[in-house]
């Protein structure tokens, strides 16, 4: 009899630890279900994003309030007609496409749904259920319901695991790596397609519809950067640069490329779009990144990644400018470069180029400082000189096709053209496209860097350009 009780009490003592254990494990589960879609713009708000929602078998968690819930099937539409919300199911089935398109949700004809009881009249849950305290559940899907019936989707948590799985099967892609590189990609097709459900998983607003991945090699073996462009409801599309742990834990993310649909102007305004429009990865994963304001200042910004998988900002400066932009403490960086208005268009635009080696370089060339600015922070002092074609191009094959170049551009350099030799440029990313390392050819009022397989053109910018005047 003794042996007995001994074996019942040490039999509870095991299930009374298998419980603590599961219970202790559904509480560590980060598994809160968020907001994924909705039909009325209207009914999605601060409240909606930051409901607390978890479903764990027959409760339903809101808000930290505790609800019982049976689960019961019935045919989708008696479901709505029932309920007397009709129209919001043919308003469903209306886009039932797009929703299984954009969102893999299915409306079934037949299908599940909670029921609550009346425990829920005196709390918030009551008014995001039909008039018969009921919520639908379409697979990973939870469908509550607003003002009129009106819907808003629910996606169950996609967490590392289910990460993990699809990261295989992304492309690899290497620095360094600009915004050229990154339109390269998307117009080509070449990002991997990832769940919309990840959205909650990656921090991403609600409205976003599109996720594409692409990956880098390790920076270390505990830091996976992964590039991802995100497509808006707006049809605008930004790129990220993410940092994961060694199990596709998010450590940081950083928006490297962004066009706002509003340019430059204002609304209606023409020009360049507003927003994060430019940035470079080196090889070292230093990240420059430059923004647009409205009013037409510029923003460069410089981040390392550190050890620990985090974006750090570093301080950037210049030597070209005596005066720079007044920044705004709540828009700036306090270590960024804010360049004027001005300073920020006064840039020599390509007039020829099929030499994506210079993308990345940006040149603002003054004649009356003799002064060239290289990416607005490295400036360079040159002179002025004049020397006969052959003496720069050393064969006569070099000499013709160089003569046939510039014709292009109506100047004739048969006999003698004129150039100028920068100062103290060798480490200039410029330095190895000059000629000798430290010369172009500039006449009427454009830059020429030439080589042998190489012949790209830049011009000074026009008065409309250099100063941007607003059309009515």
């Amino acid at each position: 009899m003794k042996q007995s009780n001994y074996y019942f009490v040490l039999f509870s003592l095991i299930l009374n630890l298998i419980a603590s254990s599961a219970i202790a494990d559904e509480k560590k589960a980060p598994d809160n279900w968020g907001i994924i879609y909705d039909i009325s713009d209207s009914l999605v708000n601060e409240t909606t994003i930051d409901f607390d929602i978890k479903l764990r078998s027959n409760k339903f968690y809101f808000n930290n309030q505790s609800f019982l819930i049976e689960r019961n099937t019935m045919p989708a539409e008696d479901f709505f007609i029932s309920n007397n919300i009709e129209k919001t199911y043919f308003a469903l089935k209306k886009q039932q496409a797009l929703l299984e398109y954009n969102y893999n949700i299915k409306l079934k004809d037949n299908i599940t749904y909670l029921q609550f009881d009346k425990n829920i009249d005196n709390s918030l849950l009551k008014q995001y259920v039909t008039q018969n305290r009921q919520v639908v559940l379409l697979d990973d899907m939870l469908l509550l319901f607003g003002n009129e019936g009106k819907p808003v989707f629910y996606s169950k948590p996609y967490f590392e695991k289910e990460f993990i799985k699809q990261v295989p099967q992304l492309p690899i892609i290497n620095v360094p790596f600009n915004a050229n590189d990154a339109f390269i990609l998307y117009r080509d097709d070449v990002l991997k397609n990832l769940s919309i459900h990840f959205k909650n998983f990656l921090d991403l607003p609600w409205f976003a519809t599109d996720i594409f991945g692409a990956k880098y090699p390790s920076i270390s073996p505990l830091i996976n950067p992964i590039f991802i462009d995100v497509g808006w409801d707006s049809g605008d599309i930004d790129s990220y640069l993410y940092l994961f742990s060694n199990d596709y834990k998010v450590l940081d993310k950083l928006l490297l490329f962004s066009y706002i649909t509003t340019t430059r102007g204002g609304p209606g305004g023409s020009g360049y779009p507003v927003g994060y429009r430019y940035f470079t990865i080196d090889k070292n994963y230093l990240i420059e990144r430059r923004q647009r304001f409205e009013d037409e200042t510029i923003e460069v910004q410089y981040f390392q990644v550190t050890k620990e998988g985090k974006f750090q900002e570093l301080p950037v400066t210049s030597n070209c400018y005596r005066e720079l932009a007044v920044k705004d403490n709540k828009i700036h960086s306090t270590k960024s470069l804010l360049l004027t208005s001005k300073q920020a268009n006064n840039y020599m635009r390509f007039e020829s180029n099929i030499f994506n080696e210079l993308y990345d370089i940006t040149l603002t060339l003054n004649p009356a400082e003799k002064k060239l600015c290289v990416n607005y922070q490295q400036a360079y002092s040159f002179t002025f000189g004049k020397a006969k074609l052959k003496q720069l191009f050393g064969n006569e094959k070099h000499y013709q096709q160089q003569v046939e170049n510039f014709k292009k551009f109506n100047i004739d350099i048969s006999n003698e053209l004129e150039y100028i030799t920068f100062d103290n440029i060798d480490k200039s990313p410029l330095a190895k496209y000059l000629l000798n390392g430290n010369k172009a050819i500039y006449m009427n009022e454009m830059l020429f860097i030439v080589g042998e397989d190489y012949f790209a053109v830049y011009r000074q910018p026009t008065e409309s350009e250099l100063t941007y005047q607003e059309v009515n």
